[in-house]
């Protein structure tokens, strides 16, 4: 579900997302009240019967040389109001999206095991963690009040950037109507699992871009993700091919996460592989 470019942190950055992790255990009893904006969407929506779709994702380095290098690829199925992130890279990890059960479950093909995380544990993680940056005076540098923008001459083109983070994306015309929301909604449930899950960049900004490129109606084409530190700076870009329908493969995909659901042990989110 994680992809590379999340891991990867400038050291002065780092150190700050680890003191605010450190401290969300402090505020573990703290009673974060939910704004509006922390609410996932509800799955109270009558799903059209046709709304299925697939979009394969990968992620290149940019190198020194401009070669691009392959970090990942995942491949996303989406159907019945649920999303399924397939990695098909090791550990080729499945992720189950469904808002339909207000619930996240992991599934380690390794392993054979499978974690759960509750909607509830989701908006509370990214209560909390709002509460510090706000304590803290840390909105900015976390990315929790960054804006999108429409660059300047570009059509359909979209910036947004908080700290060390710069991210730039291309847009385009959805062949389904269904496509913009529900990949939004795909985006904002894995950032916020990142979060719980300690991995990555804060959600915030992330989230903020992805719900105004869906809010005018397009989906992504290409995001890059420009990390800069005071030695050098890192580039990645994400390529995303979306496709109506699913293919025969994709729904044979489906039925092995079933047998995985019933087979695979449940474990505590603390015990999942990272």
């Amino acid at each position: 579900m994680m992809r590379p470019s999340q891991s990867i942190a400038p050291k002065r950055f780092a150190a700050t997302l680890m003191f605010a992790w450190c401290s969300l255990l402090v505020l573990a009893s703290t009673n974060a009240a939910e704004p509006p904006q922390l609410r996932l969407a509800a799955a109270n929506v009558p799903i059209p019967p046709g709304e299925a779709f697939q979009v394969t994702v990968e992620v290149f380095e940019v190198l020194g040389n401009e070669k691009l290098q392959l970090q990942d690829r995942h491949l996303l199925l989406f159907k019945g109001g649920k999303a399924y992130d397939f990695g098909l890279t090791e550990p080729r990890d499945v992720t189950l999206i469904d808002p339909v059960n207000s619930q996240v479950i992991l599934l380690s093909r390794v392993d054979h095991v499978k974690a759960t995380i509750t909607h509830q544990e989701i908006v509370t993680a990214a209560a909390r963690f709002r509460l510090f940056a706000t304590n803290e005076g840390l909105e900015t540098r976390l990315g929790i009040d960054a804006e999108t923008t429409k660059e300047a001459n570009q059509d359909n083109r979209y910036s947004i950037e908080f700290g060390d983070y710069h991210y730039s994306v291309t847009t385009a015309e959805p062949s389904m109507a269904a496509q913009p929301h529900r990949f939004a909604e795909f985006t904002d449930w894995v950032a916020r699992v990142n979060l719980v899950r300690k991995l990555g960049t804060p959600p915030f900004a992330r989230i903020n871009l992805g719900n105004t490129i869906a809010a005018d109606g397009l989906i992504p084409q290409t995001v890059t993700l420009t990390l800069k530190s005071q030695t050098r700076s890192r580039i990645f870009v994400s390529s995303y091919k979306f496709k109506p329908g699913l293919s025969k493969e994709s729904q044979q995909r489906l039925d092995e996460v079933a047998g995985m659901l019933t087979l695979y042990r449940d474990v505590p989110l603390a015990a999942f592989p990272r």
